[in-house]
């Protein structure tokens, strides 16, 4: 009964001792927010280059782009979202994953991703048949937070 009770007590207070707020974390998130640095750019990408493995297969696409802005702060510190441009008014945040059928009856998925590095990034298109031709231009937009 004494374990039950001191149990009950325990919960109780990490509950409702931990879900408290106070104005100290409120003022530490808006000295936070006024620090931020914002970076927002758009690019488009009409040159890829096929990659595959010393056997032809798993055949992707990939750009290399450069973004001076992504720098080691931004990697290790920031945030990078990238959106590719899906329509007129339209976009989509990486990984885009769509899946396509033809009349002919074959399937696929397509998949486009992209990895970030010092100084920029690159994007990638893997179709899961491994067959597809290469991409269309693409157009994308960068948000960096740092």
């Amino acid at each position: 009964m004494k374990t039950k009770i001191i149990t009950t007590v325990a919960i109780a207070f990490m509950t409702f001792g931990l879900m408290s707020c106070d104005n100290d974390t409120r003022t530490l998130r808006s000295e936070i927010a006024e620090e931020v640095n914002m970076y927002s750019g758009e690019f488009y990408i009409d040159h890829w280059t096929k990659v595959s493995d010393s056997h032809g297969l798993n055949t992707y696409y990939k750009a290399d782009v450069r973004i001076p802005k992504i720098t080691c702060n931004v990697l290790n510190w920031g945030q990078i979202n990238c959106y590719l441009y899906t329509g007129r008014d339209s976009q989509m945040t990486l990984p885009c994953v769509r899946h396509y059928e033809n009349e002919q009856g074959d399937r696929w998925t397509s998949t486009i991703d992209c990895e970030y590095w010092d100084g920029g990034l690159t994007v990638y298109v893997t179709d899961s048949d491994f067959a597809g031709g290469i991409p269309d231009r693409m157009s994308f937009r960068i948000m960096l937070s740092w």
